[in-house]
């Protein structure tokens, strides 16, 4: 069982250390209760993202995590391109929107570079975030109790979306 190879290494902080493939220890980050919860196959995907192509550091699962699609969810990793390094699609979120997406463009980092600042406001103003502070859809406690029994058909059927946005969802949105 590989959830026993954890050892706690602070209050909070669980460590699996580096073996077979794994190119860095994982790191979990978890009360005790949570830790009492995790599954075994989260623990497994952190091990498998420690052997990624380019990891640094550690394969790190935040106290969300449980299982994802090969990468864990509550998973964080950072990859160096120079070390062979990937962009994993199953750790930005893309299985159940979780608000992260993994874009291609013909950027390059030299065209970025000294507009760091202007890009992350101009994405900030663009990309909706927090708990809807000045958003134009009121929800009532009534809504709210639909939205949970019908998730996003709910908004479809209000006008938010079409149909195939929760077809294409697990378990129909």
């Amino acid at each position: 069982m590989i959830k026993e190879k954890l050892k706690k290494i602070g209050e909070f902080v669980y460590e699996l250390p580096k073996s077979g493939k794994m190119l860095v220890p994982g790191r979990l980050f978890l009360s005790e209760e949570l830790f009492n919860q995790l599954d075994e196959g989260s623990v497994k995907q952190v091990a498998n993202v420690a052997m990624l192509p380019g990891i640094q550091k550690y394969s790190i699962g935040m106290s969300d995590i449980h299982l994802g699609y090969g990468f864990p969810i509550g998973g964080v990793a950072a990859f160096d391109s120079k070390e062979g390094g990937v962009i994993s699609p199953g750790g930005v979120g893309y299985d159940i929107s979780c608000s992260v997406r993994l874009l291609r463009t013909n950027l390059k980092k030299s065209d970025l570079e000294g507009k760091e600042k202007e890009i992350a406001h101009s994405l900030f103003r663009a990309i909706p975030s927090g708990v809807g502070k000045g958003t134009k859809v009121k929800i009532s406690e009534k809504d709210l109790k639909e939205i949970m029994k019908l998730g996003s058909k709910w908004a479809v059927d209000k006008g938010y979306g079409k149909k195939e946005d929760y077809e294409f969802c697990e378990e129909g949105g």
